[in-house]
């Protein structure tokens, strides 16, 4: 008998046509638009980077080299320290070294464009917003820094650096990559102090080896993969209200009343509207998720554990179909599975992140969301969409199967008794 009470809530489904309707094509069509509409907002691919940095050199470098050659003539130290010491001021010369670290590096090439002006170009450059970063080297730079790292001088030489809020990271790794050409240089000029550096000492580049990728090292998520995943979670769960609005009028019509006559026990009706809800929302997620996939060339990595997910959502929407029907029955009114599909199932996708990623408000929304049916299975299926096997969505599994079995289990105290049905 439960298999005839099944066959008729397939058959009430499939000759309602407004409801196969909105139930499969309005998913369809707004996991379309809402994909190709915020695709370049949600990208999760990382954001192009380029870095566009100014250099202004006030002085000259080799004038200033010369210029310590030449008082090296008059230091009172032996003549092969003063050839070595020229010869390893030619080395560590710091503005070049700075260049090269900056433009010199293979792998920040296709990141970072050094563009060389003059001094009176300053404050145009400064308006420009097309550049991430400034560098202004003063007079006498280089040859302050020569001092410094032989002779120890007190002051420390400084260039100027400006940077642009409006591109903070890619200003930001601008910075770093100067202060660890500091740090880099910082180094030598203890070594030049303590007379350690000769004629063969090199510069140092600063290398950067760049690789893209997510935080989690698993695959991205588009937007149009967000949304096959958010509004499949958020039309499943119509499927109960539906479920609970078909029951309601059975027994306005009296065809529950008849069911009983012919001796069926209200729980096996319950059991059938239980399981006919699963098949249904079953049904509706596999061919969503198809559907999309096909067109839009979507793979699933793990098949068992979409599967494993997608009856755990299932059996939680079940629990919502009995528990409905157990309402409209208690209050003798279908208020409520049409309060739960205008107002309950808005705000559990607006929780569970079918229209935004709810972690981006707070974490506790998010905590939140993820305690709602369509959260918890949003969550499973981008994981497993992302790489993630079986047991990494274990918890959420579990988490839907103990939702549908309290709402199956409240339903059952619910449910009017013998002699209070009216």
């Amino acid at each position: 008998m439960i298999g005839q009470l099944i066959k008729k809530q397939f058959l009430l489904f499939m000759r309602n046509r407004h409801e196969l309707l909105v139930l499969l094509g309005m998913p369809l069509l707004l996991i379309t638009i809402l994909g190709l509409a915020l695709g370049n907002i949600m990208k999760s691919d990382a954001p192009s980077i380029h870095a566009k940095i100014a250099l202004v050199e006030r002085g000259n470098e080799q004038a200033d080299l010369q210029k310590f050659v030449h008082g090296l003539e008059n230091q009172d130290i032996p003549p092969e320290q003063k050839q070595m010491m020229a010869d390893a001021a030619k080395q560590m010369l710091p503005v070049t070294a700075l260049k090269n670290s900056i433009s010199g590096s293979k792998e920040l090439k296709p990141y970072i464009t050094l563009v060389t002006a003059k001094p009176s170009e300053l404050e145009k450059i400064r308006k420009d917003t097309s550049y991430t970063a400034i560098i202004e080297i003063p007079r006498q730079f280089t040859y302050s820094v020569l001092q410094n790292a032989f002779f120890g001088q007190t002051q420390q030489p400084a260039l100027f650096f400006y940077t642009n809020e409006k591109k903070e990271i890619s200003s930001k790794i601008v910075e770093e990559l100067v202060t660890l050409f500091q740090e880099h240089y910082s180094t030598f000029s203890a070594l030049g102090k303590s007379g350690l550096l000769n004629g063969s000492f090199r510069m140092p580049a600063v290398h950067v080896e760049s690789k893209v990728e997510t935080v989690t090292k698993r695959e991205p998520i588009n937007a149009i993969t967000y949304y096959m995943v958010g509004m499949s979670v958020m039309f499943v769960l119509y499927i109960a209200s539906n479920i609970g609005s078909y029951a309601f009028c059975e027994k306005q019509l009296h065809v529950f009343n008849r069911i009983l006559l012919a001796n069926v026990s209200k729980w096996s009706y319950m059991i059938g509207i239980f399981i006919s809800s699963v098949l249904l929302a079953f049904f509706q997620l596999v061919f969503l998720y198809g559907i999309t996939s096909l067109i839009y060339h979507i793979r699933w990595p793990h098949v068992t554990a979409f599967f494993a997910v997608t009856l755990a959502l299932c059996f939680a929407v079940g629990g919502l179909s009995v528990l409905l029907t157990s309402l409209n029955y208690r209050l003798n009114s279908e208020h409520m599975s049409n309060f739960f599909a205008t107002i309950v199932v808005t705000l559990f996708s607006l929780l569970g992140g079918s229209f935004f990623p709810s972690n981006q408000l707070s974490g506790w929304i998010h905590t939140l969301g993820n305690l709602t049916p369509n959260g918890s299975g949003m969550t499973a299926y981008l994981k497993i969409l992302q790489g993630y096997d079986l047991p990494d969505v274990a918890g959420s599994i579990l988490y839907l199967c103990l939702f549908g079995t309290a709402m199956a289990i409240a339903a059952v105290f619910i449910f009017p008794k013998k002699g209070e049905l009216s």
